[in-house]
Protein backbone atom coordinates (compact mmCIF):
# COMPACT_ATOMS: atom_id res chain seq x y z
CA UNK A 1 0.00 0.00 0.00
CA UNK A 2 1.31 3.34 -0.74
CA UNK A 3 1.30 6.52 0.62
CA UNK A 4 -2.07 8.48 1.19
CA UNK A 5 -0.91 11.07 -2.24
CA UNK A 6 -0.17 7.82 -4.28
CA UNK A 7 -3.71 6.33 -3.69
CA UNK A 8 -5.21 9.78 -4.27
CA UNK A 9 -3.38 10.12 -7.30
CA UNK A 10 -3.94 6.57 -8.79
CA UNK A 11 -7.82 7.10 -7.61
CA UNK A 12 -8.03 10.05 -9.87
CA UNK A 13 -6.06 8.84 -12.80
CA UNK A 14 -8.66 6.10 -12.60
CA UNK A 15 -11.57 8.71 -12.84
CA UNK A 16 -10.25 10.59 -15.59
CA UNK A 17 -9.50 7.56 -17.57
CA UNK A 18 -13.20 7.37 -16.98
CA UNK A 19 -14.24 10.50 -17.55
CA UNK A 20 -12.23 9.75 -21.05
CA UNK A 21 -14.30 6.78 -21.92
CA UNK A 22 -18.01 8.98 -21.17
CA UNK A 23 -16.34 11.72 -23.38
CA UNK A 24 -15.93 8.99 -26.02
CA UNK A 25 -19.36 7.39 -25.88
CA UNK A 26 -21.25 10.61 -25.99
CA UNK A 27 -19.41 11.31 -28.96
CA UNK A 28 -19.99 8.24 -30.67
CA UNK A 29 -23.67 8.60 -29.30
CA UNK A 30 -24.00 11.76 -30.76
CA UNK A 31 -22.92 11.18 -34.01
CA UNK A 32 -25.40 8.12 -34.73
CA UNK A 33 -27.96 10.60 -33.83
CA UNK A 34 -27.15 13.59 -35.60
CA UNK A 35 -27.29 10.55 -38.62
CA UNK A 36 -30.72 9.58 -37.79
CA UNK A 37 -31.82 13.05 -37.64
CA UNK A 38 -29.69 14.16 -41.27
CA UNK A 39 -31.48 10.97 -42.19
CA UNK A 40 -35.10 12.39 -41.79
CA UNK A 41 -34.35 15.16 -43.03
CA UNK A 42 -33.32 13.68 -46.54
CA UNK A 43 -36.67 11.86 -46.40
CA UNK A 44 -38.63 14.73 -45.32
CA UNK A 45 -36.89 16.95 -48.46
CA UNK A 46 -36.87 14.20 -50.73
CA UNK A 47 -41.18 13.59 -49.90
CA UNK A 48 -41.67 17.58 -50.49
CA UNK A 49 -40.22 17.19 -53.89
CA UNK A 50 -42.58 13.83 -54.56
CA UNK A 51 -45.39 15.92 -53.39
CA UNK A 52 -44.49 19.56 -55.26
CA UNK A 53 -44.07 17.50 -58.63
CA UNK A 54 -47.42 15.55 -58.10
CA UNK A 55 -49.58 18.39 -56.82
CA UNK A 56 -52.28 19.91 -59.48
CA UNK A 57 -53.72 21.96 -56.56
CA UNK A 58 -53.61 26.03 -56.34
CA UNK A 59 -50.14 26.93 -55.01
CA UNK A 60 -49.34 27.98 -51.86
CA UNK A 61 -50.07 31.64 -51.96
CA UNK A 62 -53.03 31.12 -53.70
CA UNK A 63 -54.28 29.07 -51.36
CA UNK A 64 -53.38 31.57 -48.55
CA UNK A 65 -54.54 34.03 -50.15
CA UNK A 66 -58.26 32.09 -50.45
CA UNK A 67 -58.07 31.35 -46.51
CA UNK A 68 -58.09 35.01 -45.98
CA UNK A 69 -60.73 36.12 -48.21
CA UNK A 70 -62.30 33.02 -46.76
CA UNK A 71 -63.01 31.20 -50.07
CA UNK A 72 -63.70 27.63 -49.29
Amino acid sequence: MGTLKEEVNKKLSHIFHDIKDLQRTVIHLREGQRKTEDTKVSNWLRLGKDVSSKWTGPGAVEEIQDQREKRW
